[in-house]
């Protein structure tokens, strides 16, 4: 496996402006870290976020290439919202031209992994009834999209990340209604807690289909502990925590990565309140520590 972090687990100090994507690339190559996973958003100019399009930036294009080549630090992987449903048509195919056109950002930088979404993150209207009747509207565009990918050499996939396209159950499902090899799962170990999904479960459901694991840790409380916890589907309350410090049985979730044969990029993704480079060092280092003590 390739140990590396996803440039989300930065995001509060690039909001700043106490660090530019150079220094990030500098802060990796120092730490032993092995690669960057682009998280869009998070390279974004302050207050633009979720406007933001990397593909139209030529500018920060040109740093991260100079900066990854610089710390000898290979981009993995490219992560992008998308959402394929609620808009009129001329949207929705805006929406999927636009992500093919990510793909083609991927295969230009010789980045092998796209993650996109299929709904807005926050969409939390997940009943069964609109998921089914949203849901091959959703393959479809993802089969469009990864046909597409497969002719340059770069495999898409789905996470289980916010309400709606998420739980192993309803990922697989998505994953075998596109029924490409260039389309897979990108599993965060942690964000089935999102939709209560225990999150070893989870892995153990889905680690078998993964292109890109996410690892990271989450505080788990049944009653609402106060101001700063995302409340889940179902009602308790997470928030993020530095690898090894929250609630999730990271042991055991490792375990079962180590044990599908997964032997690819896994990025940290730190969210957690602690002080960023604090979450970041000492995430990786738990990482390194608990992989090597499951595979004794």
């Amino acid at each position: 496996m390739k140990l590396g972090l996803s440039s989300y687990s930065f995001r509060p100090l690039m909001e700043n402006g106490s660090m530019q994507i150079e220094d990030v690339f500098a802060w990796l190559e120092a730490h032993g870290a092995e690669h960057l996973e682009i998280a869009t958003l998070s390279v974004a100019p302050p207050g633009a976020d979720m406007s933001y399009e990397l593909r139209d930036d030529a500018e920060m294009l040109g740093r991260i290439r100079a900066a990854s080549g610089k710390a000898g630090i290979p981009v993995s992987g490219i992560c992008i919202g998308a959402n394929f449903i609620g808009t009129d048509p001329a949207d929705r195919r805006a929406q999927i031209d636009r992500v093919k056109g990510y793909v083609d950002l991927c295969s230009d930088m010789e980045v092998g992994f796209l993650r996109h979404d299929v709904v807005h993150w926050g969409n939390r209207s997940a009943d069964t009834p609109e998921f089914e009747r949203e849901f091959a509207g959703i393959a479809e565009a993802c089969h469009e999209i990864a046909s597409h990918a497969h002719s340059r050499g770069v495999t898409t996939s789905v996470e289980d990340h916010g309400f709606f396209m998420n739980s192993s159950e309803r990922i697989k499902r998505l994953l075998h209604a596109v029924g490409l090899p260039s389309f897979k799962l990108t599993v965060d170990v942690g964000n089935f807690l999102c939709v209560d999904e225990d999150p070893l479960m989870g892995t153990r459901a889905s680690i078998a289909h993964a292109s890109v694991v996410h690892f990271k840790d989450f505080y788990v409380r049944r009653n609402e502990p106060g101001p700063g916890w995302l409340k889940t589907y179902g009602g308790q309350f997470i928030r993020g925590s530095v690898f090894g410090y929250g609630d999730l049985e990271t042991h055991a979730i490792a375990e079962a990565v180590v044990a599908s044969g997964y032997d690819g990029f896994v990025s940290l993704e730190y969210e957690g309140n602690e002080p960023t480079l604090f979450g970041c060092e000492t995430g990786l280092n738990n990482i390194r520590r608990i992989l090597a003590e499951v595979k004794r």
